[in-house]
């Protein structure tokens, strides 16, 4: 008999809770690191480092990246529901209501940018990718501070994963738009990857820390199955 307060059904498919975070950060982490790899042995790749977005190129890695990161996507609303509704009763409810709140937002956007490839729908693949990682890293700062009595090794874990994020995205937003403003002195090209091309020198430094970044995220999110795990044993208790 499974035990539905561990988790939840999808039609006749029961689904816990742990595998659900697992999977939200473990597939991620897995298939996009994967897209890349294909890209880059395809020959595909204009240069190299490049985004983890230009991985989303026509041809098998598109495929991988744009299922992986959907369904990723759709995990993360799921748990960042389910982690609200099993911990509101020992965290800060308004606190853990607004990191519900943030999780089903950056879910959402991750899945509306894995559709949103930047070779064609650029702008609002700039968007919804920049709403990941802002709003990514909001809810885990949110969470860390609904939770005060979480795991301790969930809370080292995500304290890390926060700064790592924090710094990362300060440092590859400033290489890009000081980048681009150097384009304004003869106009910004409308073809995509002839502008990257343009500025390869800022996206050597923009692309690593991204690579961080995405990188922070992930931790983040693995330390939410910390929290998940310490939670479901001292209720077993």
């Amino acid at each position: 008999m499974k035990d539905m307060n561990q988790g939840y059904k999808i039609g006749n498919t029961y689904m816990s809770d742990e595998f659900t975070v697992r999977i939200s950060w473990l597939l991620p982490a897995t298939i996009a690191p994967l897209a890349m790899v294909i890209h880059l042995l395809n020959g595909n790749s204009r240069d190299f480092p490049f985004f983890i977005s230009e991985a989303d190129y026509p041809g098998v890695e598109r495929w991988i990246f744009t299922i992986g990161l959907a369904l990723s996507g759709l995990f993360q609303m799921i748990f960042a529901y389910r982690m609200w509704h099993k911990m509101r009763d020992i965290g800060r409810p308004k606190l853990l209501f607004a990191a519900m709140i943030s999780g089903l937002f950056t879910g959402a956007n991750l899945f509306v940018m894995s559709f949103a490839d930047m070779y064609d729908h650029l702008e609002l693949h700039v968007l919804t990718a920049s709403l990941v990682f802002q709003v990514g890293i909001l809810w885990a700062i949110l969470a860390h501070f609904a939770l005060p009595n979480a795991d301790i090794s969930g809370r080292r874990l995500r304290v890390i994963g926060i700064l790592v994020s924090f710094i990362s995205y300060i440092v590859m937003s400033q290489a890009i738009v000081r980048a681009i403003r150097d384009l304004d002195s003869f106009g910004l090209e409308d073809d995509t990857m002839f502008t990257l091309d343009r500025i390869q020198y800022a996206v050597d430094v923009a692309a690593y820390a991204e690579y961080a970044l995405f990188a922070g995220l992930i931790i983040c999110l693995y330390s939410f199955e910390r929290d998940l795990i310490s939670f479901n044993s001292s209720s077993e208790e």
